[in-house]
């Protein structure tokens, strides 16, 4: 048995490393303690910056101790008076935190650490920067801390942005599963390539390349979902317009609803009222109390009379003059409507690279009909060519993603919540009625796009899947009068808006607590409450 290497028990290793383990632990508490003495006696001296240096060396992400040497490094720079030892001092800086990084390629502190030295310091080598994020993303290409450090190396040294563009097309070749470089290429994409003529974000022909690569991305492996993710991006990448969505006036309130958040100075520049063709002067408020909002009430010290003239003009960004005369629903009632299009307005080149990769989704769906991203494509696809077209389908579609991915089902509901009433809302438009209730056999889980009913005075929300998520929601309701939310799924009330209902129902709801019903009852005597 002589000669032989002796194997220690699982015991024995254990104990020796718990061993190691403590003496480690006490000369960390040891130097940890003498640091936070230094610190505060006011010792700012190499001492501490060597004591910090061992103990970053092995464990880089103590924020605080990054924050001491800061703090050392300003006050030993103030005594410096030759610029070449200055460098010395930050060079020495930069390389423990290449060091850490070495250790941990993500470690938070360790980079912030060396973006404050190379802002601090008056010679900082950018280039050599943009070759240590080259180094590293070689190593880990998808390390988004690195990706994160580029951008900032690149806001300062300011390369030529194609080259940058070029090198996520070279890193996404590598590795298409490559979230940060595809967002990093988002973002360059918009600046290189803008449509200044058709005022769209992407020029056509880059807009089809992108979804061509992307496409060629997600077919190689359908299950990653970095690709898909920037195909969403991209379906969205079209020309938006804020517009005036509905604009009323009652005697007890003035409001206007948009189809974009806005802010009131956007509101004051842009829009002007009119009552009988004369300007109206008044205050802006948001319906939520927030600097941007979809719903603003006007102040105003008008009268509203029985035949007065209502309208609004609103000059677009564009230039465009959009002028929504009221017409008179009740007495003393004014609603002026706009027309209503959730349609992406793709151009006809992108629209034809989009049937075509309808098309072979259909075919990749037809051979792995379970696959999750692939039938979640093609039911955006189908949304974004024709949502009316397809809107069965699409349905259809999200009803079966509820079974493929079950965890998700509240997004899916929240979807078809979503894209069914953008489809009743055009048809709700070109009627006279004040009342709006769900006219699909869907149950709603959400109330997107509620302030394109803020001129309803009867809301019928009963018999749906609606929780007290979105009592908050129901402020956009400013002049509703009769509420039923009757047969859904409250639990409670306590963030309920102050609204001038009349009546509001809540039957049914049997997760609500009897006590608090009366508490409401009891805060807001004006309203018969049923329950």
């Amino acid at each position: 048995m002589h000669g032989r290497l002796k194997v220690r028990t699982s015991e024995e290793e254990k104990a020796r490393k718990e061993k190691e383990r403590q003496e480690k632990l006490k000369h960390f508490k040891y130097a940890m303690q003498k640091i936070f003495t230094k610190r505060k006696n006011g010792d700012q001296d190499k001492e501490q910056l060597d004591l910090t240096e061992k103990v970053l060396s092995s464990n880089p992400d103590i924020y605080t101790l990054w924050n001491i040497r800061r703090e050392v490094l300003i006050y030993i720079r103030k005594n410096i008076d030759s610029e070449e030892n200055i460098s010395k001092l930050y060079d020495s800086e930069l390389n423990l935190t290449e060091y850490c990084l070495k250790i941990n390629p993500k470690s938070y502190c360790s980079w912030l650490q060396r973006e404050w030295v190379l802002t601090t310091r008056t010679d900082p080598d950018w280039k050599k920067e943009l070759e240590l994020c080259n180094i590293y993303l070689k190593l880990d290409e998808r390390n988004f801390h690195t990706w994160d450090y580029r951008r900032f190396v690149v806001s300062q040294c300011k390369p030529p942005l194609q080259e940058e563009f070029e090198f996520t097309t070279e890193k996404l070749y590598d590795n298409f599963s490559n979230y940060s470089a595809w967002h990093y290429r988002s973002k360059m994409l918009l600046e290189l390539y803008p449509d200044l003529e058709g005022g769209r974000p992407i020029q056509d022909n880059h807009h089809k390349h992108e979804l061509k690569m992307v496409q060629s991305a997600a077919f190689t492996d359908p299950d990653d979902t970095s690709a898909w993710f920037y195909q969403r991006w991209l379906l969205g990448a079209v020309k938006e317009t804020i517009r005036v969505v509905t604009f009323t006036v009652t005697p007890q309130k003035t409001i206007v609803a948009w189809n974009k958040f806005v802010s009131a100075d956007y509101i004051s520049s842009q829009l002007k009222v009119y009552f009988n063709d004369v300007i109206t002067e008044g205050k802006w408020i948001s319906c939520n109390e927030h600097e941007y909002d979809n719903l603003w009430i006007f102040n105003h010290n008008e009268e509203i009379v029985e035949n007065i003239n209502v309208k609004i003009e609103h000059k677009t960004l564009d230039n465009e003059n959009e002028i929504i005369t009221c017409e008179k629903y009740e007495p003393f009632v004014f609603i002026g409507k706009n027309k209503i299009c959730f349609q992406n307005q793709y151009s006809e080149s992108v629209m034809k690279e989009l049937n075509e990769q309808l098309d072979s989704c259909r075919q990749l769906l037809a051979l792995e009909p379970d696959s999750k991203w692939t039938l979640l494509t093609t039911t955006f696809f189908l949304h974004c060519i024709n949502a009316s077209l397809y809107h069965k389908e699409v349905v259809e579609n999200l009803q079966t993603l509820k079974k493929v991915d079950s965890l998700r089902a509240g997004y899916y509901n929240d979807l078809i919540s979503k894209w069914n009433i953008e489809q009743q809302l055009p048809c709700d438009y070109e009627n006279n009625s004040l009342h709006y209730k769900n006219g699909f056999k869907e149950k709603l889980t959400s109330l997107p796009h509620l302030q394109y009913y803020s001129f309803c005075k009867t809301v019928d929300l009963s018999n749906q899947d609606l929780t007290s998520c979105i009592l908050p929601f129901l402020k956009k309701l400013q002049i509703c009068e009769v509420l039923d939310l009757s047969g859904n799924k409250l639990t409670t009330l306590k963030r309920f808006p102050n609204l001038n209902l009349e009546v509001l129902n809540l039957q049914n709801n049997h997760e609500l607590n009897l006590e608090e019903i009366e508490l409401f009852k009891e805060k807001h005597k004006s309203i018969k409450v049923i329950f």
